[in-house]
């Protein structure tokens, strides 16, 4: 049996026979969904859908098949473009379809009325950052799996499949288990289904999965765990998709968020935040794209850093971009040639780009680290100093690792860095964080009623970093010692004393 044959056989058929219960249903002029929604609105969204994951997996898709996890004899396919042939392509869209039209199908018997239809979590809060967090999780452990050519597969699924679950979930986690039978009933058949189908395909060779990059856990000595997982995660995208996009709240929430824009209360220095710590998810997953991603993600925390400093003081925030730039710029100089403040160490054979011998991501760096260390500490130059410490002991497994510097120092206490080295950043971030206060004072005066500020991309920092010490393989010890210097330094900063707020906010624009 060729791809083709088995759609025509196994997929086709299912297809046309949920299309034709649907056209039953609803030529009378029923919605699609049923009470849950109007129609108009879900023939929208089932249209959309299968485009997206088109879009989405088509890229994953062909790394697997490049990679060797997933072949396709030639004979048993039509053509291929890129790596993957023309049938899985149709497959993506067809799945998404099918499970869309039988999740459709439960909708429409899930209530008379779209309150009793379309219900929500009793604890909405609790249901959506819990299923995210949880996702993200999962999410984390896929990608320690790629470590491993036993795993690689299992994790390739996970780390691609659930930060989109994690997303779904913090947006609408709570409107898809309003109705947690629906749910299950959504998912679960299909993916039985898509199971049976997908052991007698492997059984017949119409297509296979390499044993090299799976556990080797395998039902019925023919179907490894790994695709079991896949068809079950695909299918909960689907379903949690589509029940996120269709639900009435979910316009709500969309239409709040479009409001905070509107009004402002989403600053631009948000945004730019935001997209520097989207900027992270990748590094894992391509790690010889440390170098790009970094730079990338270094460049949007410092114009992260400039706009917020522009929203307190106006032009004047120039002042303390320019001076963090120049001063981080000239003592990186400095030390890379004489080993002095930090110690001997290098940057020959840094990736670019570079300025004066420096990588550019560093003096871009020392602004926009020092003014969030700064915001958290909330102007106190010692405190400002000692975060900015507790940063480095991360930076130098990191950064050593991915060949930006390289310590040459007989006294290396950490990573190659001397005692030195952490006095000196402690030294400069201190400076620093005073001249900022001097320049420009009001970056650290408190609003009543306190905002969100610039302290949270240190804070993001104390995440991520961590992470990526591990991920990248740095090890477990790396991990853990950044985790702690940071979350001890970061507590330190967040600790309410007398006369000071607990939380650092922004000025009042």
């Amino acid at each position: 049996m060729t791809y083709l044959q088995y759609h025509l056989v196994f997929i086709v058929p299912v297809l046309l026979a949920l299309a034709l219960v649907t056209w039953r249903e609803t030529r009378g002029g029923r919605s699609l969904a049923g009470a849950f929604r109007e129609g108009r609105w879900a023939w929208r969204t089932f249209a959309l859908f299968p485009l997206i994951p088109l879009i989405y997996t088509t890229p994953w898709d062909n790394y697997l098949v490049f990679r060797g996890v997933w072949t396709y004899p030639p004979e048993r396919v039509l053509g291929r473009i890129g790596y993957v042939p023309y049938e899985e392509y149709a497959f993506f869209a067809l799945q998404t379809l099918i499970t869309s039209l039988w999740l459709f199908f439960w909708l429409r018997r899930s209530g008379r009325t779209q309150e009793e239809a379309a219900r929500v979590s009793p604890r909405p809060a609790v249901t959506r950052a819990g299923q995210a967090v949880l996702w993200l999780a999962v999410a984390f452990v896929g990608v320690l799996m790629l470590r491993s050519p036993s795993t690689f597969y299992l994790g390739l699924i996970l780390s691609w499949a659930c930060p989109v679950l994690s997303g779904l979930s913090a947006f609408g986690g709570d409107l898809v288990f309003g109705r947690p039978r629906v749910y299950l009933l959504a998912v679960l058949p299909p993916t039985l289904y898509l199971w049976a189908t997908d052991l007698y395909a492997i059984h017949d060779g119409i297509w296979g999965i390499s044993g090299t990059f799976t556990l080797g856990w395998n039902l019925f000595s023919v179907l490894p765990v790994e695709e079991m997982v896949f068809f079950l995660i695909t299918n909960l995208l689907v379903v949690t998709g589509t029940l996120s996009f269709l639900h009435p709240v979910a316009l709500q929430r969309v239409n709040r968020l479009v409001a905070l824009l509107r009004t402002g209360r989403v600053r631009p220095w948000m945004v730019l935040t935001a997209l520097y710590a989207l900027s992270k998810i990748p590094v894992p997953l391509w790690p010889a794209g440390f170098p790009l991603l970094g730079t990338l993600g270094t460049v949007l925390l410092f114009l992260a850093g400039l706009s917020y400093a522009w929203e307190q003081v106006g032009v004047r925030a120039a002042l303390p971009a320019l001076l963090a730039f120049g001063v981080g710029l000239g003592v990186e100089v400095l030390g890379s040639r004489t080993g002095f403040p930090f110690g001997l160490y290098s940057y020959a054979g840094a990736p670019g780009p570079l300025l004066l011998g420096v990588p550019l991501l560093v003096p871009l760096g020392w602004f926009a680290m020092t003014l969030s260390a700064a915001v958290l500490a909330r102007g106190r130059a010692w405190l400002a100093g000692l975060l900015l410490v507790a940063w480095d002991v991360g930076l130098e497994p990191l950064m050593t690792s991915r060949g930006f510097w390289s310590w040459q120092d007989p006294a290396g206490l950490w990573a190659g860095a001397p005692l030195q080295n952490f006095l000196a950043w402690f030294v400069v971030g201190a400076a620093l964080t005073f001249a900022f206060r001097e320049l420009a004072p009001r970056l650290f005066t408190p609003p009543s009623p306190p905002l969100p500020s610039f302290a949270a991309a240190y804070l993001l920092e104390t995440v991520f970093l961590p992470g990526g010490l591990l991920l990248l393989g740095a090890g477990w010890g790396a991990c853990l010692l950044t985790l702690a210097c940071m979350g001890a330094a970061a507590l330190l900063a967040l600790w309410p004393t007398p006369g000071r707020r607990a939380w650092p906010s922004s000025r009042q624009a």
